[in-house]
């Protein structure tokens, strides 16, 4: 039976198919009955993803332990590195990195606590998607998007390098204002001519050489959905926007857009527990239970199309209507993967040229 936590976790937490329907508590009573206070966990998503985990999985995690939990957004992950780096008290008991390359750097330099597989069982992911300090939980693309009132049919753009064609494809380009998981330099290198095989280490002169071409042209973003809006509004006419932001936006409120694999990148958010977390008991807990909530996790991706690596699960049980949104299959081919080596070994460098190049007139 639910507790009345649950109940009235029903009456604030929303509405939809999922928030009537609780799933069954997934966690050990051992486990659950440690889980106590406050959890602030940081939020690399925000939007439309965030809001999607508060009606499924992060609602179930709050309706089976009655943790208060609370989201501290950060579009990257300067404040979390700045805050460690300085020595200052860790704010997170669970931090969410919106790339694997981000994870990596942090796990490197010791900044994340090892999994306590005591309580999170590894066993029900896929091989590649945890590592002893992470686990990735939602793969998302960094795709081409476009308007469909500008271009549809045989005049919309294919490839991620169509971004560069002002005269085929006129109108202003929506982009991330931030060097990763955005495909800024990607999109330009590809431009350029490199291929595919060659694209890292990525050759920085190269790339802002050819993003001056369209620099005067480029209305920058900075969260998932300033993008939709911008390019809904026909603000923007193309730009580079997140695979489940665009397909929550079709979906609900039949914005005029599309999107174009070809090209386009791909990464994976990572959960971990950062060393010296207020309530770190809460953040292991708090992994443990996204893996094991199977039914929250369906939920999760109808939502907002970012498929987890959770064992047994494939794009078909998700339906037929967000498997073409996943990045699997035929669009995981035609797409990118993230080079999260690379950015965990340069980031800093690539942030600081970045910032100042748009600093430039």
């Amino acid at each position: 039976m639910k507790t009345l936590k649950a109940l009235a976790c029903a009456l604030i937490c929303g509405v939809g198919a999922h928030s009537i329907a609780f799933a069954a508590d997934v966690l050990p009573s051992d486990i659950r009955d440690k889980v106590k206070g406050e959890l602030v966990w940081h939020d690399a998503s925000g939007g439309a993803t965030t809001r999607a985990r508060d009606e499924t999985t992060n609602k179930d995690f709050v309706a089976e332990t009655g943790i208060a939990l609370k989201s501290d957004f950060n579009a990257d992950t300067t404040k979390f590195f700045a805050t460690v780096d300085s020595g200052a008290p860790i704010l997170w008991s669970l931090i969410e990195f919106p790339t694997k390359g981000d994870f990596i750097r942090a796990r490197d330099a010791g900044y994340v606590e090892k999994l306590d597989t005591s309580v999170i069982d590894l066993s029900k992911l896929d091989k590649d998607a945890y590592d002893d300090y992470g686990v990735d939980v939602m793969r998302y693309g960094i795709v081409l998007t476009y308007n469909t009132d500008k271009f549809s049919g045989a005049t919309a753009p294919a490839s991620l390098r169509d971004l560069y064609d002002l005269q085929k494809f006129p109108g202003k380009r929506c982009m991330f204002k931030y060097p990763q998981f955005g495909a800024i330099l990607e999109s330009a290198l590809l431009a350029d001519g490199v291929s595919r095989e060659k694209l890292y280490p990525l050759d920085l002169d190269k790339a802002f050489a050819k993003l001056d071409s369209i620099k005067s042209d480029i209305l920058w973003w900075s969260n998932g959905d300033d993008a939709i809006r911008l390019l809904s509004s026909g603000e923007c006419s193309i730009g580079v926007a997140w695979s489940g932001r665009v397909y929550n936006a079709v979906k609900n409120d039949k914005a005029p857009l599309a999107i174009a694999w070809q090209d386009s990148l791909y990464s994976s958010a990572v959960y971990a527990v950062p060393k010296g977390a207020p309530n770190a008991a809460a953040g292991q807990a708090m992994i443990a239970h996204f893996i094991a909530d199977t039914e929250g996790q369906k939920a999760l991706v109808k939502q907002i199309t970012y498929a987890t690596g959770i064992a047994g699960l494939s794009p078909a049980d998700y339906g037929e209507d967000v498997a073409t949104w996943i990045v699997a299959g035929d669009n995981a081919r035609k797409a990118i993967l993230e080079n999260a080596d690379y950015y965990a070994k340069n980031l800093p460098d690539v942030v600081d040229r970045f910032n100042r190049w748009v600093a430039l007139n």
